[in-house]
């Protein structure tokens, strides 16, 4: 751990510098597994320099997370999640792929190990009474009808129920997850980039915010035939159909999402650097580490205007 130790030991101490620009009201934060490490090395940055804003955070599935650790101020909890626990065969185990009875990703233990197993649990009445609150997106199945996104809040639902719903992807995680009488499933189905629910809620254009957790100018390829064909055939009960059209058509709505906020001039996004290495399921240490740095750098670069500085013996552009 000497590595993380000393990576962290670089960015507490910066306090001052931030110039005067907008204030942004709205934080709009893109899912991804593991790619999440950027969010929190962004929110690092941003707790840590004493930017904060915010009226309102709304995250999908790992956004959530991480966002809610932010808004609890305990960006570290999420932080260190990803320097250990996560990277820990108890997390994601691809040897269940083809296991039906077994999630490939251990959801449960995950929320319970973030919300419970620390000496500084996450603190629950501080999210309920004075943080901003979080909208934590999730995807409510039907059984004959499209699936849709609900929002629930930190300020009013059940934060564990309600950040596992957000987190529980598809196929990769078993079951739906039960609340209030609906079955829910990870935000990213249906809403993986909600800035027009910030839009809907009145927040004007200038006023949002969004990290995302791919780079700029990314759009997403459909689906592999055999990436396909293991939906198809986990979900082949007629129930599920309509949840199968909409994973069939994930990527034209996520790319139609990409193209409506890039053609919103008035919003501002944070990407990752073309660079980013990490995938949904990494569990290499050194590109989570390296996933963290770039986050802290774009955040930097974002409130102080800053240009990315060259690494030691990188050749000029």
């Amino acid at each position: 751990m000497d590595l993380i130790s000393s990576l962290l030991s670089r960015y507490r101490s910066v306090k001052s510098r931030l110039r005067g620009f907008t204030p942004r009201k709205a934080l709009v934060l893109e899912g991804g597994g593991m790619r999440g490490i950027f969010l929190a090395g962004v929110l690092q940055a941003f707790m840590e320099r004493g930017y904060s804003p915010w009226r309102l955070i709304i995250g999908t599935s790992a956004g959530a997370l991480i966002g809610t650790a932010y808004a609890a101020r305990q960006i570290h909890l999420a932080r260190d999640a990803f320097f250990s626990e996560l990277l820990t065969g108890r997390f994601i185990r691809m040897s269940n792929i083809f296991r039906p009875e077994k999630h490939v990703l251990n959801l449960d233990w995950m929320i319970d190990t973030f919300i419970n197993d620390h000496a500084d649990s996450l603190d629950i009445r501080r999210l309920r009474r004075f943080s901003c609150p979080v909208l934590a997106v999730a995807t409510c199945f039907y059984q004959h009808a499209p699936p849709h996104p609900v929002y629930l809040s930190t300020k009013r639902d059940n934060i564990p129920q309600a950040l596992k719903a957000s987190a529980a992807i598809p196929f990769l995680y078993r079951n739906f997850v039960p609340y209030k009488n609906e079955l829910l499933m990870d935000g990213s189905v249906c809403d993986p980039l909600p800035f027009k629910k910030a839009l809907e809620l009145g927040f004007s254009e200038k006023d949002i915010l969004v990290v995302t957790t791919r780079p700029k100018d990314y759009r997403k390829d459909r689906e592999s035939f055999w990436v396909k064909r293991l939906y198809e055939s986990y979900y082949r009960d007629e129930q599920y159909q309509y949840l199968v059209e909409a994973l069939g058509h994930h990527c034209e709505m996520y790319n139609q999402l990409l193209d409506d906020m890039e053609s919103t001039s008035g919003i501002d996004v944070i990407y990752p650097p073309d660079d980013f290495k990490v995938n949904r399921l990494t569990r290499n240490e050194e590109k989570i580490v390296e996933g963290f740095e770039q986050g802290v750098r774009a955040a930097r670069k974002y409130l102080y205007n800053e240009p990315e500085k060259q690494e030691p013996g990188q050749a000029e552009q």
